[in-house]
């Protein structure tokens, strides 16, 4: 909440504290997501499932990170009257908070999968192109990341093309899966089918992260002509 009624220079340098704190606390849940998908990650390639409760407990910090940023954005909307940018940059947040909270669930989605299965089946070629798939989506939520603590223009686009690349992979892993049908087992194959999916969704989460950023800076999103809330002349 902005409580000084002084200069307007010092309003101004208050409120865009007010942004920097929201825009920082994304970039810190962003962090985490990343942190998590790749303890996941590990659990899921080596069969930890000790690691099971710690993903479920990083979760819990996401959530609770979340609901605190999302409520601060809200509160900022309602008692400020922001225009242009940081009307855009607002309302991003909403958005990408929405992201974020949801690819963490699609993490958690990943190792109660493993934990019905009690660990995947170690055959060498479908988990080798899983691993791949697994750290390609974390460095690709990284990017979002990165997207948000250093803000590029081009960041929708670069993520979505880099994209392109975990949607191959994920693509092999069904060709694997359904190669291995028989040694996996009709059960095991469609909940690992599920697991690549839910991967690909962080990806696809990613990739909105960044075009929100876009949108912000350049108040389009990628490939689209629609104008928002453009900054005054």
């Amino acid at each position: 909440m902005i409580t000084n009624r002084g200069n307007p220079d010092d309003l101004r340098a208050e409120f865009d504290a007010v942004l920097d704190e929201l825009r920082l606390g994304m970039v810190e849940i962003g962090s985490l997501i990343v942190e998590n998908l790749r303890r996941a990650g590990e659990a899921m390639r080596h069969g930890r499932l000790d690691l099971i409760a710690e993903v479920r407990d990083g979760d819990m910090e996401i959530d609770r990170r979340y609901l605190a940023l999302e409520r601060r954005t809200f509160e900022t909307l309602a008692r400020q009257q922001p225009v242009a940018r940081d009307l855009r940059f607002l309302i991003a947040a909403t958005r990408i908070l929405y992201e974020q909270e949801r690819s963490g669930d699609l993490v958690v989605n990943c190792v109660n999968a493993l934990e019905r299965e009690e660990g995947f089946p170690e055959i060498p070629g479908l988990q080798a192109i899983f691993s791949r798939a697994i750290d390609t989506a974390a460095g690709l939520f990284a990017m979002s990341v990165e997207a948000l603590a250093e803000p590029y223009k081009e960041a929708g686009t670069r993520l979505d093309q880099a994209d392109d690349e975990l949607d191959d992979l994920i693509g092999r892993v069904y060709t694997e899966i359904g190669a291995d049908a028989a040694a996996i087992g009709l059960e095991t194959a469609i909940t690992m089918s599920r697991v690549a999916r839910y991967l690909e969704r962080i990806g696809d989460h990613a990739v909105n992260i960044a075009e929100n950023v876009t949108y912000v800076l350049t108040s389009e999103f990628p490939d689209t002509n629609r104008v928002v809330f453009s900054d005054e002349p």
